[in-house]
């Protein structure tokens, strides 16, 4: 056996921490090198509505490269896709097609508007994967919270569940085959809509109304009896068909509360669809900081072992 030097030792430990170090930095500081962001693609219409997205490509030409796209939150009647676009850069360095999609909003849209126009904006992509340099077999969506609900819309509903709308580009496909849902309600039956006085006054500031009517204007439900809560929920329509799922939710989330997702996971473990639930400890209706950070590469790492080496095989 040829003996230990401890300098030695100590002098490749301290180049391998150098170079692990340096590594990370470049990754950093190319995370939005070469990036830029289309804006405002039309995708489709709807009633005389021109439906939106945005996008950014690698750096690199490839012939192609697996998409993504990415949902903004805002209770189906707020938001921006602008509010997506760090995640488009960041995804775009790491060698996807990156898409933040916008879609109608309710109460002028009720549901199932919402859920339309991300299927057209599939749809849109694989008509276009040519032009765009995407590979249709290799799509992937995200969004949070409201948005994270049309990601699993998109994962879980098939054309036998008439959801897809009339945006265009019928003749293609609106599946994707992976699903990354942060703090999204899956299931809006039997739940109260009646919230703390802090959280109300909270919905109240966000929406200038209450929880009761943010709800009645997107489904149209009057009462948390009514059946068309069954359908918009995402459970009913979970099947062995269903593509990896990967769900970010806080264990003190108040407005969509984490036995929820509970609930949902073991929808899917019965069912045999693959999935992870990450419940992050200390993490609300969304989080910051370093739960951000390790949420992020979590993602990124399911995208990756899902997408891309589904790619290289």
């Amino acid at each position: 056996m040829i003996p230990r030097n401890p300098t030695r030792t100590h002098n490749f430990m301290l180049l391998t921490i150098i170079l692990c170090v340096l590594e990370s930095l470049s990754l950093k500081a190319q995370s939005t090198e070469g990036i830029s962001i289309t804006k405002d693609i039309v995708y489709g219409r709807v009633q005389d509505v021109d439906l939106k997205l945005d996008m950014a490509k690698p750096p690199t030409e490839k012939a192609t490269y697996p998409a993504l796209i990415f949902f903004h939150g805002g209770g189906w009647q707020q938001g921006d896709k602008s509010h997506m676009h760090r995640w488009l850069k960041k995804f775009a360095s790491d060698g996807y097609v990156t898409v933040s999609v916008g879609y109608r909003f309710a109460p002028a849209f009720k549901w199932p508007s919402q859920v339309e126009d991300a299927k057209t904006a599939v749809r849109f992509l694989r008509a276009h994967a040519q032009q765009f340099n995407i590979d249709p077999n290799r799509i992937g969506a995200m969004g949070e919270s409201a948005g994270g609900y049309l990601a699993l819309m998109l994962g879980f509903t098939d054309p036998t569940d008439g959801l897809e709308g009339e945006g265009g580009y019928q003749s293609f496909s609106s599946s994707v085959q992976a699903v990354v849902s942060f703090y999204s309600a899956t299931d809006f039956t039997g739940r109260s809509w009646h919230l703390s006085p802090a959280l109300e006054a909270e919905i109240q500031r966000y929406y200038n109304k209450s929880l009761p009517e943010v709800m009645a204007d997107f489904t149209g439900a009057k009462d948390t009896e009514d059946p068309i809560l069954k359908k918009i929920s995402v459970l009913p329509y979970v099947d062995k068909n269903d593509p990896p799922v990967l769900m970010f939710h806080g264990d003190s989330d108040p407005y969509s509360p984490v036995e929820r997702a509970q609930k949902f996971e073991q929808a899917l473990a019965q069912a045999g669809v693959s999935h992870e639930l990450i419940i992050v400890k200390g993490g609300g209706h969304g989080w910051t900081g370093a739960l951000e950070e390790a949420t992020s590469r979590q993602m990124a790492e399911f995208f990756d072992r899902i997408l891309k080496e589904k790619g290289e095989k």
